[in-house]
């Protein structure tokens, strides 16, 4: 089964790299293959998105395409809003909040079809 994650992992990560959301990808991949709690899925994910965010960090630092003053602002909301988010995630039922990420899932995704055919 580690085979299995392995190429599940590359896979979803060579189509986040190219916009994809592999990050809904990922936790759709655990919560419904693997059978894992939808609080931990999540948790999973953001570890995978901080290696992808800290990769890509890398690559535009070094071509200086990083607007530092808008990444203190974005980091300290996000904080804000993973602490508050974090609260509120334990303070409803886990049925309510893969309900919650559903939708979400749908609504991005509808968005993004949308902005493409605008385009």
């Amino acid at each position: 089964m580690i085979a299995i994650d392995f190429f599940a992992g590359m896979i979803i990560a060579i189509l986040a790299g190219m916009g994809v959301g592999g990050g809904g990808l990922l936790v759709l991949y655990l919560v419904y293959v693997r059978n894992v709690e939808q609080i931990a899925a999540q948790g999973i994910n953001l570890v995978f998105f901080v290696f992808a965010a800290l990769a890509s960090m890398l690559y535009h630092t070094k071509r200086r395409k990083i607007d530092y003053r808008l990444c203190m602002w974005l980091i300290i909301f996000g904080c804000v809003g993973a602490v508050i988010g974090s609260f509120a995630a334990n303070m409803i039922s886990k049925t309510i909040v893969r309900r919650i990420f559903g939708w979400l899932l749908v609504a991005s995704g509808t968005l993004s079809l949308i902005k493409r055919k605008k385009e």
